[in-house]
């Protein structure tokens, strides 16, 4: 629960109440995410406030932000317009709470590994991020489902099966998705959602992740 976490702990942005979590690798900038911490989710909740933002795009198509709005739009499949407005309905964070620039300069912090595998066990597996039934790690190889590492099956609660839907479209276009033995949560992995993504790979995803809400009666 956020109210368990600590002060100082990372949360992410949007509506808390979303039943989509989006996770990304890191911020690129350190004062990005100062106050979207435990301690300012404590504060809203407490006072029973749900904060998100909707607000004109400031950023270029590449920028993960737009990436995250042209999901949302598939999912939901809402016509195109100039403003950010995906926070109404869904909650982001990140996997990484370390700010950097970009994912060379991440992995050469040498509190990058330590810190990963400390957040993955304390607050992804946290029943706030557990509650999510559909959640997308749009973070790449900060965590790791193949033959011989199974993160994602993990800390989820999750499994790939051959017959769920996955695509490959390039080296660097791809998802694979997971669901819990009930079918009431669905993970998806892909890469991060920035510059070079393509446009069918969010479409395709946004189609799965629509027909699994619509199963479940939970898509507006």
């Amino acid at each position: 629960m956020i109210n368990e976490s600590s002060d100082n702990t990372y949360i992410g942005r949007g509506n808390t109440n979303a039943n989509i979590l989006f996770v990304g690798k890191e911020y690129s900038k350190a004062n990005e995410n100062s106050e979207f911490d435990g301690k300012y989710w404590k504060e809203k909740i407490a006072k029973n406030e749900s904060v998100y933002l909707t607000h004109k795009k400031a950023v270029g198509e590449g920028h993960t932000w737009s990436k995250y709005q042209n999901l949302h739009d598939c999912i939901f499949e809402k016509p195109k317009t100039n403003m950010f407005d995906f926070e109404e309905l869904i909650f982001t964070t990140e996997m990484s709470e370390i700010p950097q620039k970009n994912t060379r300069n991440a992995k050469r912090n040498p509190e990058f590994e330590p810190k990963l595998a400390k957040r993955k066990q304390e607050f992804f597996k946290s029943d706030f991020i557990q509650n999510f039934p559909v959640i997308v790690l749009a973070c790449s190889d900060y965590i790791k489902n193949n033959d011989e590492i199974r993160e994602i099956d993990e800390i989820f609660g999750v499994h790939y099966k051959d017959e769920y839907e996955k695509k490959i479209y390039t080296k660097s276009n791809w998802f694979f998705s997971h669901y819990s033995d009930d079918k009431t949560k669905l993970v998806i992995h892909t890469r991060q959602l920035s510059t070079n993504v393509m446009s069918e790979l969010l479409a395709n995803m946004g189609e799965v992740i629509r027909k699994h809400l619509i199963l479940l009666n939970l898509h507006p």
